[in-house]
């Protein structure tokens, strides 16, 4: 399988100056038992590298798919700011990655799991993102949720990983299988040792 497309998982920790400052980040914070010296990631997103590559900019761009709370499913064009967000990157197939595409554009619109968020902490209780198709209604995710499927549509996670994970556990169980990234298209970095 030739790796020709890169995605990048985009993680925010409990101590970005981008989070607004509400009781469900310190609560995603307290789930995730971070502390002051290691504050746990509590937000996700998937970027889509484009395939021209990423630029020597400030900021790393490209269609990114997630959602947060009370909103739906977005895949748009977004910016990230190098200070504020932590890169995971990885080489994919075109296949793989025109499936991850593919499945984050039939899932846009799609409703906030709040029923699966509050009830994260009891994995038995809390529903999944297809549970609420029982009822006719459509999926609903939260933020690793909808990263962790799309990551199973490319397979690249096992069907058998679990479809509900904290952020901050999705970030350590992705630290094997991709590479740190400052986001920069290293090609177009010139060293200069002197």
């Amino acid at each position: 399988m030739s790796s020709t497309h890169q995605i990048m998982l985009c993680f925010v920790r409990s101590d970005s100056t981008i989070l607004q400052e509400s009781w469900l980040n310190r609560a995603a914070s307290w789930l995730a038992g971070g502390t002051a010296e290691h504050p746990p990631y509590i937000h996700t997103e998937l970027l889509f590298v484009p395939p021209e590559g990423l630029h020597n900019a400030d900021e790393v761009s490209g269609q990114a798919c997630s959602i947060v709370y009370n909103g739906t499913v977005h895949l748009h064009r977004k910016r990230f700011s190098r200070s504020e967000w932590f890169f995971r990157s990885m080489n994919v197939s075109k296949q793989q990655y025109d499936n991850m595409l593919a499945f984050c554009k039939q899932r846009v619109g799609e409703p906030f799991n709040k029923m699966g968020y509050f009830l994260a902490w009891t994995p038995l209780f809390a529903p999944r993102p297809s549970f609420y198709t029982w009822f006719g209604m459509s999926h609903r995710w939260y933020c690793s949720e909808i990263v962790v499927a799309a990551l199973k549509s490319g397979g690249v996670l096992p069907s058998t990983y679990p479809s509900a994970v904290h952020p901050n556990t999705l970030y350590t169980d992705m630290l094997n299988r991709t590479m740190v990234d400052c986001g920069r298209n290293v090609n177009a970095v010139t060293i200069s040792f002197g």
